[in-house]
């Protein structure tokens, strides 16, 4: 593992010392407005808050071009409604593969890759279920690799990703940021009830971090993959040590398109007690293109949690959803109907959550 990120480390500097070709300079993004509707007539949460009506945009910046030993570069950086920048990336194609910097990007968890669904999951439509899926390397800054496009057969690909730091901080604007302070340690992930996480167990843990991704296309319509993230020098997880990982297909046959994945997390534990231990999740969905301009699907979303101690009731969170989305040159006009049970795992919390939405694309 140190020599590839050596070798990462060297083939990124030629960037530096090689002359460009003049770049291509592009932007593109999305302006959003929705309306959102959210109720639960349960008796454990009963819930008649007020209606959303929001305007969200978030923009990327591009930029690419050429070396004069034939190697190509791209640049991009997304910037949000607020107009601060949020991720960046900048990669090196060469012919034995891809070299790159990702900041606050470019993760590679497969557990979502199967969706379906024409706007987005259940889970990240509009109400916090705060459902809990893999650990996410996404949100550090990582040395990535990628093997050449058409190099292995059945459309293999791999990607490896490495995290000096698995906390990241003042990285994202700056070429001589530096690291984040890292402990070394992690949180015991305990059940705390509804507060705004339903576990507190978060991805900056340890020295650093790898995850690993694997995807092939072995027949016409089948996509297969899978993911591993795995962290080093976490300090006190003496009982267990932290890992999550997923795997998920998607088949296309005429206009409808399924999915499934399943995922794995192990959480970190330094001592004999009552915590959370795992989350095994599940998930499906389809979707289908009625016409050229309208889309619908279906998915449906598991998180099942284990304790430690078998006396510990474990709640199931589901969330499932009905979308329709209806397309009409850069406009989108869409509406999911999502409901959601045990809500931040807590027993009889059932949601609905109604969304409509119109999204400009530029």
């Amino acid at each position: 593992m140190k020599n590839i990120m050596k070798y990462m480390l060297v083939a990124l500097t030629t960037l530096s010392f090689s002359v460009a070709q003049a770049g291509e300079l592009s932007v593109t993004g999305s302006a959003k407005a929705s309306y959102a509707i959210t109720s639960s007539d349960s008796g454990s949460a009963a819930l008649q808050q007020g209606k959303g009506l929001g305007v969200a945009n978030e923009f990327t910046l591009s930029a690419s071009g050429e070396l004069d030993n034939g190697m190509s570069w791209s640049y991009a950086t997304d910037i949000d409604g607020a107009t601060v920048q949020d991720d960046g990336k900048l990669t090196l194609t060469t012919d034995i593969g891809t070299f790159g910097i990702f900041i606050s990007e470019g993760g590679l968890e497969t557990i979502n890759k199967s969706s379906q669904s024409v706007i987005s999951r259940p889970s990240d439509t509009s109400y916090g279920e705060n459902m809990l899926d893999n650990f996410n390397i996404s949100g550090m800054n990582t040395l990535q690799y990628h093997t050449p496009a058409d190099l292995l057969p059945f459309g293999i690909s791999a990607k490896v990703a490495y995290a000096p730091a698995s906390g990241s901080a003042a990285s994202i604007n700056s070429y001589k940021a530096g690291g984040a302070a890292v402990s070394e340690g992690f949180t015991t992930a305990t059940k705390v009830g509804t507060t705004a996480s339903p576990f507190s167990q978060t991805a900056q843990m340890g020295r650093s971090a790898t995850h690993y991704q694997v995807t092939a296309s072995p027949i016409d319509g089948l996509t297969v993959g899978a993911d591993y993230l795995d962290y080093s020098n976490v300090v006190g997880a003496t009982f267990q040590s932290p890992e999550s990982g997923a795997y998920y297909l998607t088949y296309a046959f005429g206009p409808a398109t399924i999915g499934y994945a399943k995922g794995y997390l192990a959480t970190a534990i330094g001592a004999s007690a009552d915590v959370l231990e795992s989350i095994e999740s599940t998930k499906y969905s389809i979707s289908a293109n009625v016409s050229d301009d309208l889309s619908i699907s279906y998915e449906h979303e598991e998180s099942n949690p284990d304790f430690t101690t078998a006396g510990t009731a474990n709640y199931t969170l589901e969330s499932t959803g009905i979308q329709a989305a209806y397309t009409m040159g850069g406009m989108t006009l869409a509406i999911a109907m999502n409901d959601h049970s045990n809500a931040k795992y807590q027993n009889a919390v059932d949601i609905k959550d109604t969304v409509f939405s119109v999204a400009m694309a530029f």
